[in-house]
């Protein structure tokens, strides 16, 4: 290849229809996204963490192993037993004795599938407008649905007012992650992309810790008032976003990107299923989920009721663990990812794998040690361990497709892991709890159920995390609009290894990438 390569020329931005978007640009856009996904993780999760600190009534013969420690709570004809203190008032919006009634198994349906449902079937029509139409208008109209129906949440009087309004939250959910994964895709080149995703789902735990974080207040701020702040900060947001997010621009004059040609809907089946890597890390994806889902929705009640702490006591400290644990969980995955796939492609996909593996004995330890201390201890090595996957993964979907496709890629590989994780997490630990009569007392079984699902999960899901970075080295370099494009003249100069790396991204060129005297690399 030496003789043919000759002198090089990289092709300006404008040649190749490809508009020079700013880093300062490209940083403040994801911030935005990230302030929009973290409100979204926060709202997903302070439901869970309030359902044990107030949103729930609990009747006093369902809680018959609290008579031991706290005798006045025995009262004549099974009279409810209400979680916070009751001397807290606040104009009437939130009286005392405020809380909704409704089971185990509708706790499971309202903190998963609720919202799981309407993800998955508005999440990939949405999708799709977002690859051949704008990226930034569904990202407005979902917001603006999430708004209201966190609102509704607020005033909800009965547990199908809670439920609706998290189905339609779903709605707001569905537009956020596909629209937001093709702005970053759009603005990010591949060589930064995990690292720009992981950022981005930094905003899981961040939002997450948040959300236990205002559970750890109820003991001062009535819950209602928690969800309506949250919608007050959603205002906010949806405000940013209008202002700030634009559609990424083909050249100069500042008319939106789209590309030449788009799939049909069965063409676009055809890519993803013919795609093996992709399907698979779907799946991986999907068990994934399943384990983190029963955590959010059960580990507030574990802490509750297996350690017997209030909200203000297990919310700080497990904010702090997602927060932190989490949160550098998921930097150190996608910085990692980008470090080593730049001369092995599977190495995202393995180090997703390895973390699983390490983290599912710290889970177990975390569930059965008989000590809280030491409990939250092995939670943050758990939570150290496991986060890794969410960028890495997001970004292999980006390295496989195209930008016409990565949009709609992005909404079924989140529909099916959000439907399955979803749907299936919350709902399998009452279910193994109806199994076992004796652990179901109380809630005092949540942790051993949690014990089986979460770990089983992790390592199931690393090893077709394996098998993805595997399959991986046997799909062909995606050829898109940030390609780089080289052109030579055959008769002056011989191939120049330093150069070609500084062009094609560190890559090994092969003889497969030469067409008519035009090498094309991605990034």
């Amino acid at each position: 290849m030496g003789q043919s390569m000759g002198n090089f020329r990289k092709m300006s931005n404008s040649e190749v229809g490809v508009d020079p978007i700013s880093t300062w640009r490209s940083m403040i856009c994801l911030l935005v996204l990230f302030g929009v996904y973290v409100l979204n993780q926060a709202n997903r999760q302070v439901l869970p963490v309030l359902i044990p600190a107030g949103v729930r009534c609990y009747y006093n013969g369902t809680n018959e192993c609290d008579l031991h420690t706290n005798p006045t709570l025995v009262t004549p004809n099974k009279e409810m037993v209400f979680p916070y203190k009751a001397e807290i008032q606040n104009d009437g919006i939130c009286d005392p004795e405020d809380c909704i009634e409704f089971t185990n198994a509708q706790q499971g349906v309202l903190t998963g599938p609720a919202v799981t449902i309407v993800y998955t079937v508005v999440g990939i029509p949405i999708s799709r407008f977002a690859d051949t139409r704008s990226r930034v208008i569904p990202l407005v109209f979902g917001l603006a649905v999430w708004i209201g129906m966190v609102c509704l949440t607020a005033f909800a009087e009965t547990y199908w007012m809670l439920l609706l309004a998290q189905l339609i939250i779903g709605i707001g959910e569905a537009t956020c992650n596909p629209a937001a994964f093709a702005l970053i895709a759009d603005y990010f080149k591949t060589t930064n992309r995990a690292k720009a995703l992981s950022l981005y789902y930094f905003a899981v735990y961040l939002g997450g810790s948040l959300g236990y974080a205002l559970g750890a207040v109820n003991v001062v701020l009535c819950w209602r008032w928690t969800f309506l702040i949250i919608a007050i900060a959603g205002g906010v947001m949806l405000f940013l976003v209008i202002a700030v997010l634009r559609e990424p621009h083909s050249d100069e004059t500042g008319v939106p990107y789209k590309s030449d040609s788009y799939y049909t809907v069965k063409e676009t089946i055809q890519e993803l299923v013919s795609c093996k890597p992709y399907v698979i890390l779907c799946v991986a994806a999907s068990i994934r989920n399943i384990s983190g889902y029963a955590l959010g929705a059960w580990l507030a009640t574990f802490y509750a009721k297996h350690f017997d702490q209030s909200s203000q006591e297990y919310g700080l400290r497990i904010a702090l663990i997602v927060l932190t644990g989490g949160g550098l969980s998921c930097v150190i995955g996608g910085f990692c990812a980008d470090r080593f796939s730049v001369d092995r492609r599977a190495a995202k996909a393995l180090i997703i794998s390895i973390s699983q593996f390490l983290a599912a004995p710290c889970i177990i330890a975390t569930l059965l040690v008989p000590t809280t201390q030491a409990s939250y201890g092995l939670l943050f090595v758990a939570y150290l361990t496991a986060e890794t996957w969410l960028g890495p993964a997001a970004a292999i979907i980006q390295d496989l497709f195209s930008p016409n496709l990565r949009a709609q890629a992005s909404a079924v590989y989140i529909a099916l892991m959000t439907l399955l994780g979803g749907g299936l997490g919350p709902i399998l630990v009452p279910g193994i709890l109806e199994l076992k009569p004796e652990w179901g007392e109380c809630d005092k079984g949540v942790g051993y159920a949690l014990a089986i699902i979460v770990p089983t999960c992790y390592f199931i899901a690393a090893v077709l995390f394996l098998v993805v970075g595997y399959l991986m080295k046997d799909v062909p370099v995606v050829l898109s609009d940030e390609t780089i494009y080289l052109t030579y003249d055959t008769s002056e100069r011989e191939g120049d290894t330093a150069s070609e790396k500084s062009w094609y991204g560190s890559r090994r060129v092969s003889e497969d990438h030469t067409t008519d005297g035009h090498i094309s690399e991605a990034l």
